[in-house]
């Protein structure tokens, strides 16, 4: 584990790696329902761990109204 890696929390490990695992970008919703946790925490999470560099995001229009969708680079 690199410097970055041991400031993560157990949360932001989680998004990390269902990130990895869906290999696609998810909705924050999506996520919220994977983790089991308020959107708000996820949300806050998700835009710390984009801050660092961790994971990539960007509002997209879906078919129920814009939404932040998240992602890792390959």
């Amino acid at each position: 584990m690199d410097g970055g890696e041991r400031n993560l929390s157990e949360i932001d490990r989680l998004i990390i790696k269902i990130l990895k695992e869906e290999g696609k970008p998810i909705s924050t919703y999506m996520l919220t329902k994977k983790i089991g946790i308020s959107w708000a925490t996820v949300n806050i999470h998700c835009h710390k761990l984009m801050s660092a560099g961790k994971i990539s995001g960007e509002m997209r229009e879906s078919i129920s109204g814009r939404k932040m969708f998240w992602w890792i680079e390959r």
